[in-house]
């Protein structure tokens, strides 16, 4: 019997169904410092793994990046741009002081959200309609300063961006009064422009380094700066084991910088989107000095906002995506990846050797493989 027609030939499959009303589509742009700026690498790894999918999965759809130049001025202005002609998502800002100014623009409009895929800094631990992919800099600095391998050296010298707030708060935070190194560290401050790159050495030198017994931490910013820290080193002047928690992207190695480095050089990570076969396929095709790790989890948090889907209701590739009150990531996983280069075979790469997780399920988890 047909319920909708009594005794009569059934017509319910004739009925048309209701349309779901169409949700207005979000327009993206990207506003990335691609030219001019101590985060342009970085954007730039961005805007070629962005392309890459754009190119490779039907799942993220195309949207336009644009050169900001790293100003601020530029920044507000194509934020006013995109904005008048129906542009609401916005991703870049991966520097903090940009992201600080730019708040407020955010603020004044409160139907546009803003994705930062890699901005850290302390300071925005605030309520903002912002998206913050990255945990904030107190846990990068947690992820290194209780790795059981630090806490055995005997001195911790802390190379950093001088002026760089995000740097300077890292400092602050290797100081306080419950940092368990604070008593070790010999903080060097290098200049924006790295005119004192060489004062480096010499403070490692005056403070008789040993490179069984001390450690350093390196947060710089500036990707001249990080490279002219490593090439400092020559087997004359032999590095210490030296943890890179700038966090931003794997440090290139020129030819001879490879050599010294062997086993000695940790680059700290996010490695939240390893377990995703579409994250390996771009990282496989890439390589992790293109790939950019934060991307596809910004692209999913895009389409997420894109379809007016709770950010919150789905997990993101590999784990789980939930967004605290400041709209900044509540979990992640970092990893501290060795460099290993073998001189013969000119082969060269970067092994897993510690892991830091902070997931709901799980809780916080470190291990270190190295020996304490």
């Amino acid at each position: 019997m047909c319920k909708c027609n009594k005794n009569k030939c059934c017509c319910c499959e004739h009925i048309p169904k209701p349309i779901p009303p169409s949700i207005p589509d979000l327009k993206t742009v990207a506003l990335l410092e691609l030219t001019n700026s101590g985060v342009s690498d970085f954007d730039n790894t961005l805007k070629t793994t962005f392309e890459y999918y754009f190119k490779n999965s039907e799942e993220f759809k195309p949207f336009p990046i644009i050169d900001t130049e790293g100003e601020l001025e530029k920044t507000i202005y194509y934020l006013d741009l995109y904005y008048s002609v129906g542009y609401r998502i916005f991703i870049g800002f991966n520097r903090s002081s940009i992201l600080q100014k730019i708040k407020l623009w955010f603020d004044e409009h409160p139907d546009a959200v803003g994705i930062s895929p890699v901005s850290t800094g302390t300071s925005l631990d605030i309520p903002k309609n912002i998206y913050r992919i990255l945990p904030s800099n107190t846990k990068i600095a947690e992820n290194v300063t209780f790795s059981p391998y630090l806490l055995t050296r005997r001195k911790i010298f802390y190379v950093y961006s001088k002026g760089e707030p995000s740097a300077e708060l890292i400092l602050g935070l290797l100081l306080s009064p419950i940092s368990p190194i604070k008593n070790k560290l010999v903080p060097i401050g290098i200049l924006p422009n790295s005119s004192n790159i060489n004062d480096v050495q010499t403070i490692y030198l005056a403070s008789k380094y040993n490179a069984l017994t001390d450690a350093t931490i390196e947060f710089l910013y500036v990707k001249s700066q990080r490279q002219n820290f490593i090439n400092l080193f020559t087997p004359q002047f032999l590095p210490i084991p030296t943890f890179d928690i700038s966090g931003n992207s794997i440090p290139l190695l020129n030819d001879s910088a490879k050599i010294v480095w062997n086993n000695f050089y940790y680059s700290y990570q996010n490695v939240n989107v390893s377990t995703s076969p579409l994250w390996r396929k771009g990282y496989e095709d890439l390589g992790y000095y293109v790939y950019n790790q934060q991307a596809i989890n910004t692209l999913q948090l895009n389409n997420f906002l894109k379809k007016k889907i709770d950010v919150n209701d789905l997990s993101n590739y590999g784990y789980v995506q939930e967004f605290d009150e400041n709209n900044d990531a509540k979990y992640f996983s970092f990893s501290g990846l060795k460099f290993v280069y073998d001189n013969i075979t000119k082969k060269e790469e970067w092994k897993p050797d510690s892991v830091f997780i902070k997931d709901p399920i799980f809780g916080t988890f470190y291990k270190s493989l190295l020996a304490p």
